[in-house]
This record gives structure tokens, sequence and C-alpha cells, in this order.
């Protein structure tokens, strides 16, 4: 068996393909909605694997998912891994989310790191290794998913040094410099070089892992190549965007319900143009910053009022921790100003929704928008993006795209913005306004193109087969 993609598949991440419910004596899955079940879940029916997560006690049992594929015969296995509450806000909303997110995201002024939280991170590591051990046969292929996990495969490595591990890391990889600032910053790079070929979303990502291993470790780097030998072994690094099921999606948009649901959404904001953001609350969205550009181009260009309105959609996210009470409760304000500054009898300038949107609402949001305004302060890929643009099937409507995602290493024809700087936030939205329909045309082409010959599907088959995406200058 010379290729990962022949092997069959076993899938450890964080996040759980299914959440479930008991209903009397039974338990009832529910599908997760999300971009990596949506990719990986067909990868591992088609290799009859298994996947393994973060699961309920009550569900701690094997659980064999009642997904038949072929007909007749169960398609894959789920295996629960249970946590406890106090392992919960140590490793997840501890370790995780409070050091290796804001690390990772160059917000160190964020950073708590506390010694009952490293330890619950690796405690952590090792219950999902351990659970993985007992699962994979020797010839499979164990992909471990995302930051949560990056001690698995070192774990997994010493148990059994024979086998084929993957990591993808979803998040940006910081410059040595800030990564450095982790205590135990070094023993966390040698565990992930447990993994035989290691995935980021954009080459500054690779570049920047390979000089940390570099500067923090004794191993053969080899920059151009993106190899390290490590104890012998060699470990492929490689850039490999994350995307989106661009079929379904130019499908759904096609459905008469979804244009008139479109239409009914822009009917009800009395505005000629719309102006779309979509984040979960988080500190690295920008969120802010760009409502100091709208409130900017309101006070710059009047004659906007009443024609252009703004939805800024904001998913809740770890809304127990203090930072992200605050960021709330200082969007609110600066929501209220601006339409206490402008609002106007039948118009509002700034629709805030601080809620979770259904794929399908969201989707009806993204015909209704003439601008997707995409501006974090810094993004491992921002997939918000490339649905927008698999939306756009009349070939209307205009990107704009921070600078500081990964997903603007892909999407060229965009228009660049530096999120941290409100006038070019402004200068980007009145060009955007102003775009001709010859343009946007030429631009949405190029960029429903990319996103149609690399979907969500083309990432996995690339990673498992070991070819990296290729970026153009």
């Amino acid at each position: 068996m010379n290729s990962d993609s022949e092997r069959r598949l076993i899938v450890v991440s964080n996040r759980a393909p299914y959440s479930f419910r008991q209903v009397g004596s039974e338990i009832q899955p529910i599908r997760s909605i999300g971009g990596l079940v949506t990719a990986l879940e067909p990868a591992v029916i088609a290799r009859q694997g298994a996947w393994i997560a973060w699961g309920s006690p009550l569900k701690a049992q094997r659980f064999r998912s009642k997904i038949e594929f072929p007909p007749g015969q169960n398609a894959y296995t789920f295996h629960p891994v249970p946590l406890s509450h106090d392992e919960v806000s140590d490793f997840y909303y501890g370790f995780s989310n409070s050091v290796l997110w804001p690390l990772c995201h160059y917000f160190t002024d964020h950073l708590d790191i506390q010694i009952p939280e490293r330890r619950a991170y690796a405690r952590v590591n090792n219950r999902f290794a351990d659970v993985a051990l007992q699962v994979a046969g020797e010839n499979d292929f164990i992909w471990v998913q995302d930051y949560q996990l990056g001690l698995v495969p070192g774990i997994i490595r010493q148990q059994r040094p024979e086998a084929r591990i993957g990591l993808f890391w979803h998040i940006p990889f910081p410059d040595v410099d800030v990564f450095s600032i982790m205590p135990g910053a070094r023993g966390f790079i040698d565990a992930m070089l447990g993994a035989d070929r290691i995935g980021f979303h954009a080459p500054k990502y690779v570049e920047n892992f390979l000089r940390t291993v570099t500067a923090l470790t004794s191993h053969d780097v080899d920059l151009a190549s993106g190899i390290i030998v490590s104890k012998g072994r060699e470990v492929q690094v490689g850039a490999w965007p994350i995307s989106v099921d661009f079929k379904v999606i130019e499908s759904k948009a096609g459905k008469a319900s979804f244009q008139h649901k479109a239409q009914k959404i822009r009917r009800g904001l009395s505005a000629d143009r719309v102006i779309l953001s979509v984040d979960r609350l988080d500190y690295t969205k920008g969120i802010l910053e760009r409502l100091y550009a709208v409130d900017r181009f309101f006070s710059k260009h009047p004659k906007y009022r009443r024609k252009v309105s703004f939805i800024q959609v904001s998913a809740p996210s770890r809304s127990q921790v203090g930072s992200y009470i605050n960021l709330k409760e200082e969007i609110d304000r600066v929501v209220g100003q601006i339409n206490g500054k402008y609002a106007q009898l039948g118009w509002t300038p700034v629709h805030y929704f601080y809620k979770g949107f259904s794929f399908d609402e969201l989707l009806a949001l993204y015909l209704a928008a003439d601008i997707a305004l995409i501006t974090p302060l810094i993004d491992g890929m921002n997939l918000v993006a490339k649905e927008y643009v698999s939306a756009r099937r009349d070939n209307t409507g205009v990107l704009i795209l921070s600078e500081r995602t990964g997903a603007a290493m892909e999407l060229k024809e965009a228009i660049p913005v530096n999120p941290y700087d409100v006038e070019s936030s402004v200068y980007a939205i009145t060009r955007a306004l102003k775009m001709s329909r010859r343009e946007q045309r030429q631009r949405m082409i190029h960029l429903r193109q990319k996103i149609k010959n690399w979907d969500i599907f083309r990432w996995v088959d690339a990673y498992l087969a070991g070819e990296p995406a290729e970026f153009d200058n």
C-alpha cells in the first residue's frame, strides 16, 4: 500500500460529526453542521473508517453510525471521548482557547497560562491518543484535526512507531518569536512532528512552522521542499487550503425559494444596496474595527444614507469567557451609537444579529447582499468568503477580503483591505459600491472557478495524496 489515500481513514477531532439526544431508551444522532464534517464524512465512509471525537459520557459506549453506505451496511464507527466538566473547562476553554488560540492569532495580551490547564490539555490529548490506538489498525491512516489535539501525533508515535499519522492545523501558525512565548513550546513542536504529514491553509503558516522547527529543534529542515527529517523519519509540511462544497451551494442558490427569501430580505431593509458580514463573535474577527469603518463611511459619504444598509451576523462563541463578554458589550454599544447617529424613519444603517443562523438562512443573506465585507484581523482561512462566492450564480456581487486571511492567498480577485486601517475599509466599500456590473462579473467568474476547481473534496483528496496546492503569485 503506497498511498495514504488507499488506507482506511481514522479521523480524530475535537468536534464530533454528530451530537446526540436521548429519546426514551434510545440515543438519536443529529448530524453536525460545518465544513469539516461535510468534507471528512464522505472520505471516512468511502474508506470504511472511524471517527474519534469529544462526546458526552452518557453516550460514551461505542456508537455505530446509522448512516448506511453501501446500502444495508454500517458506513463507519463513531467513538466518543468523554470529558468531565473540569476537563472541558481546563482543556478546551483553558489551554486550547486561552493559550493556543490567542497565541496563534497574535493576541498575546489575551494569554492566560495556567499550570493546571496545561496538564489538562496533555491529559485529554493522551485520552484521544489512547482511543485512536485502540481503534486504528496497523495499516490505517490516522488524521488528527486542529490545535486542540496538537500533542496526539507524538503520543501515538511513541506507542506505535510505524503508524501513518497526519495533522491538520486549521488556525494560523505564528512567527517563532510569538510561538516560543508558550511554556513547553519545544516539546509541543516535537509532539506535532510525530505526524508524517502536517497541513496548514496558507504558505505563510508553513513558512512560520518550518522556521519555528529550525529555531527550536535540531531537526534537519528543508525550507524549499517543506521536508523535515525527525529522528530518521521524513515529515512533509505543506499548504492545503480548506474549501466548501461548491456544487451543493451553487445548486441550492439556484432554487426559487432562496431567491424569494433574498428578495424579501432586501425589501425589508428599505435600501438599494446591502453589505453583509458574517462571523463568530471573537476578538480575531475585526467586528469592532469593521463597525468603526461603517461609521466613518456614513459620516464621510452622507449620500449613501438611506441607500445602503449593513448586516452584521455574529454567532455567539465562548460566551462565558470574560474577554468575549466585554467584546459583546462594546459591539452592542457601537451598533447603538451608529444607529443613533444615522438612522431615519423607515431606514436603519446597521442590522445586528447576535445569534447563530442556519446555513439556509445564511444562503438567503448571501443572495441578498451586493457586497460581502469579510475583514477579520487574522483568520486561518475564512469559509464565509468562499460560501458567498459559491452562492453568486449570476456572477454579480463584490467580495471585500482582509489581507490577513488564509483565503486572501487564493481569492486575489477580491478587493483587498487592511482590517486595521479604517480609511482603507471605507475606500474599499466605496469602490465596491461604484464597481460596474462588467467588472463584478469578471472578478466573480475567476473567483468562482477557483473554488469550483479546489472544493472541499479536492482538499481532502489532495491532502491524503500528499499533493499540496499551488498558489498564484
